[in-house]
């Protein structure tokens, strides 16, 4: 599959997922640099106990392995609640650009968060009992390209 082919294939879903599975906590971020400051924010997974455990975590990365960022799946016991971050590094940390961040929640309405940030995407919800999947996506300020991560197989289930 070509890589235009992908950008496409990868929008098109955020947008399947932002219309037809409902929104759950879409909110624009603020400068948080680290997990940790996304974590207690408002704006992140707004977990004020500051309590996560990372489930998952892997690159946000183009087809030729340029790496944008980090996407990760958190959970907050205390919260009952998972949230999937796409946390900008290197060249695009605190550049705008387009950044979205998709949880996936068995039998339940999506949570995501598109738009131009500088720095993170983030959308959390209650999850227990229930198996998820996540999605990042980070594009570069002129659209050029995207790099992607998550996990697109359920996991973490209960």
């Amino acid at each position: 599959m070509r890589f235009s082919a992908l950008r496409g294939a990868a929008l098109a879903v955020l947008a399947l997922l932002f219309t037809a599975g409902g929104v759950l906590g879409a909110a624009a971020p603020a400068s948080a640099h680290s997990i940790g400051q996304v974590v207690v924010s408002a704006e992140g997974c707004d977990w004020p106990n500051g309590n996560y455990s990372v489930l998952h975590s892997g690159p946000i990365e183009t087809n030729d392995g340029d790496r944008f960022g980090t996407a990760y799946l958190l959970w907050n016991a205390q919260y009952q609640q998972n949230c999937a971050v796409a946390l900008k590094t290197g060249s695009l940390h605190g550049v705008v650009s387009w950044t979205a961040a998709s949880l996936q929640i068995e039998g339940r309405p999506s949570a995501i968060d598109m738009d131009y940030y500088a720095h993170y995407a983030a959308a959390s919800a209650e999850a227990a009992d229930r198996c998820v999947r996540y999605q990042a996506l980070i594009e570069t300020p002129n659209l050029d390209r995207t790099a992607y991560g998550g996990r697109n197989t359920w996991g973490n289930c209960g």
